[in-house]
């Protein structure tokens, strides 16, 4: 993920499920099955895969130039199953609609794609440990993870990082680190779900072409309009959470990185784009959706984050350099590990400590409604009485009455009441750690990547 002092997020990171995307499809929604939404619906990502539109840019990119081309993508880490139900979603948008599939691999991005984390224990003794898969001193701050080497894998010895460790040696070979993570995280998906692996692009490859370059030269030419729409459609989204860029003097910030070999990005304005040769010109994060739905793509497969926040590249591209982008599509899904809580558990901290408090006195929280209504009725009386009123020092005796005789009639279900609350209280750190969504896809059982599997695939049919 890009810093957010320097450039917006990237729009192919995955964000927490959102309640605002348009028409949504839901799949096994609260079922304890996975549940993926797909926007629109299947019917409107149809149409825009019937046809394709002209590109040089695609023959210069070394993409088909004969049939639509589906895209979507992400960075080159070991990625959450929200992930891959978009690698799902292009497979099959890609078979039913004879397009070419192509994952993109953002390269410009700062990140350490051997941090992993790994839930360890179950139910009480659930925590999380976080591995480092990679030497120390492999990822220097600040230096994209395309402009590093690659790098053979430390041995693990937790078993459920044997394997994945195995299998990312295999790709040690590769240019780069981001190449390396890149191929063999998207293969070994590929493997588990039995599909084809999809064409594999990476960010730092989109100004071979002289098409999408002559984007970076129209910026060269006139930063201030860049600049400025860019901003113009930034602002007009602040819930998006992207930073404008920065216009000072004659200092106009652009959306492009310079990277070079193990040296740190440098973020690129109108004072520093002539020091850095074309190859060392990377787009950032909405640069490089808006040129791919420019030049590239008949479709995109963001997921929900990227389909709100890619609205901005939208108005930026129409307003800056009058290019329609070609249409948009969101899948997500949320799929949870079985760490000893059922599907159907909650366990809210805040509520549990809230019912421990007050079990004593509120009767309905043990299922007492007619000690309740008594108790509710006395209350009321004594808040309508004036402080010094006479009565009001009986029903308060009366009320105490009330709550001492519900106490000792349900004293076990009480007793049992505040025990659950306080195992709650207790549990609400594991639960937590349980109910992430997050988990990388290689800790689900084969079983369970097919679930996610077939229900990604009943949304498109």
């Amino acid at each position: 993920m890009e810093q957010a002092s320097q450039t917006e997020s990237c729009p192919l990171s995955e964000e927490p499920e959102c309640s605002s995307i348009g028409q949504q499809s839901q799949s096994n929604a609260g079922s304890g099955l996975p549940s993926v939404t797909i926007a629109p619906q299947w019917t409107d990502w149809k149409s825009s895969l019937e046809t394709k539109h002209e590109s040089q840019a695609r023959a210069e990119s070394g993409l088909d130039v004969d049939r639509p081309i589906v895209m979507s993508g992400h960075q080159p880490i070991i990625f959450h199953c929200g992930i891959l139900s978009k690698l799902i979603a292009l497979d099959e948008a890609s078979k039913q609609m004879n397009a070419q599939a192509v994952w993109i691999i953002p390269d410009q991005d700062a990140i350490n794609p051997g941090i992993i984390r790994v839930p360890v224990g179950n139910r009480e003794s659930l925590h999380t440990e976080v591995f480092d898969l990679l030497p120390i001193g492999t990822v220097k701050p600040g230096v994209s993870v395309g402009s590093l080497s690659a790098s053979e894998i430390v041995s693990q010895d937790h078993k459920l990082l044997e394997s994945l460790a195995q299998w990312l040696d295999q790709f040690a070979m590769m240019e780069s680190l981001a190449s390396q993570f890149g191929y063999a995280t998207i293969e070994h998906a590929c493997e588990l779900l039995g599909i084809d692996t999809p064409r594999i692009i990476f960010a730092s490859e989109l100004f071979n072409s002289d098409i999408l370059y002559s984007i970076v030269e129209s910026m060269r030419n006139d930063p201030v309009a860049c600049a400025q729409s860019y901003n113009d459609s930034v602002a007009r989204h602040p819930d998006a959470g992207v930073r404008p860029l920065q216009i000072e003097n004659n200092r106009i910030e652009l959306p492009l990185w310079g990277c070079r070999k193990n040296e740190a990005r440098v973020a690129i304005d109108s004072t520093n784009i002539d020091s850095f040769a074309r190859e060392e010109l990377l787009p950032r994060g909405l640069m490089m959706s808006a040129i791919a739905r420019a030049h590239l793509a008949d479709l995109f497969i963001h997921g929900s984050g990227g389909y709100i926040y890619d609205r901005i590249s939208e108005e930026w591209m129409r307003e800056w350099l009058n290019i329609e982008l070609r249409p948009m599509t969101m899948t997500t899904a949320t799929h949870r590990l079985n760490l000893g809580f059922a599907q159907d558990e909650v366990i809210n901290p805040t509520t549990a400590l809230w019912n421990k408090h007050h079990s004593l006195h509120h009767p309905v929280l043990v299922g007492d409604q007619v000690t309740q209504d008594r108790r509710d009725h006395l209350v009321k009386q004594i808040q309508n009485l004036k402080r010094k009123d006479p009565i009001r020092k009986s029903l308060y005796r009366e009320l105490q009455s009330v709550l001492s005789t519900y106490r000792q009639e349900h004293a076990t279900q009480l007793a049992n009441f505040v025990s659950q609350s306080e195992q709650s209280i207790q549990l609400a750190n594991q639960f937590r750690i349980a109910n992430d969504r997050t988990w990388a896809y290689v800790f689900f059982e084969n079983d369970e990547i097919a679930s996610l599997d077939r229900a990604t695939r009943a949304l498109m049919n």
